[in-house]
């Protein structure tokens, strides 16, 4: 069966926008991402003023091949956009073109998101890590496993879970978590070391062996409940 869509109209709407790397990613020649990431929740926040349920972004990252200025903070920048998109209805995807990038260097990228597709690996949220924000009660959903390839995304939002969320306590679910490593666990410990307390539900009990042999209970500041 044939798909197509129908850019013509999309673009006439608005519903769909196309843009160049160096009208996004490097404004005057250089990528800071400081400049960069700021850019996306307002568009999130703009499409659902217009109607729209959220925003899907595909970001064609094969200037990174390049000798870009800048280039050298790609990693900071993937870690940090899972916060972004937590915080927006917002899902992107990264596109990097493996024939142009290092392969070691590309490895350490997709480490920074909690899901990588490529060639003949597609997708799969079963094993895939999931980050979800939750309302109430304030916090997390986790689902999936967390192991090394989704570890630094894990990190960068549950180190900064209190800032994002603008409250002092947090839950995080972890009831749909179908593994966890003791890196995961060593850092879900850590939340509960402060600045806020920290509640952790739905622990299977393989991982509650696990927060236990990484210190949960000299974390304060951490609750643990089992399934």
């Amino acid at each position: 069966m044939d798909c197509w869509i129908d850019t013509s109209t999309a673009l006439a709407s608005g519903q769909l926008e196309a843009t160049t790397a160096e009208a996004s990613y490097l404004k005057g020649g250089v990528f800071e991402p400081d400049a960069v990431l700021p850019l996306w929740a307002p568009m999130a926040r703009a499409a659902r003023a217009a109607g729209y349920t959220g925003v899907r972004v595909l970001g064609d990252m094969s200037w990174a091949g390049r000798n870009v200025p800048g280039r050298e903070h790609l990693c900071g920048y993937e870690t940090e956009i899972n916060r972004v998109a937590l915080n927006s209805e917002l899902i992107g995807v990264c596109a990097y073109d493996r024939r142009t990038m290092d392969p070691l260097e590309l490895r350490r990228l997709t480490w920074q998101h909690p899901g990588v597709a490529a060639s003949g690996a597609p997708y799969d949220e079963r094993f895939a890590l999931r980050i979800r924000r939750t309302r109430e009660p304030a916090g997390l959903a986790l689902s999936g496993e967390a192991d090394l390839a989704g570890r630094n995304a894990l990190r960068a939002v549950v180190e900064n879970v209190f800032v994002d969320c603008g409250t002092d306590e947090v839950t995080i679910d972890v009831s749909r978590l179908r593994f966890a490593d003791p890196a995961a666990a060593r850092i879900l410990v850590r939340a509960g070391l402060g600045p806020g307390r920290v509640r952790l539900v739905g622990c299977s009990p393989s991982l509650l062996r696990l927060l236990a042999y990484t210190g949960a209970r000299d974390a304060p500041a951490l609750t643990v409940s089992p399934l």
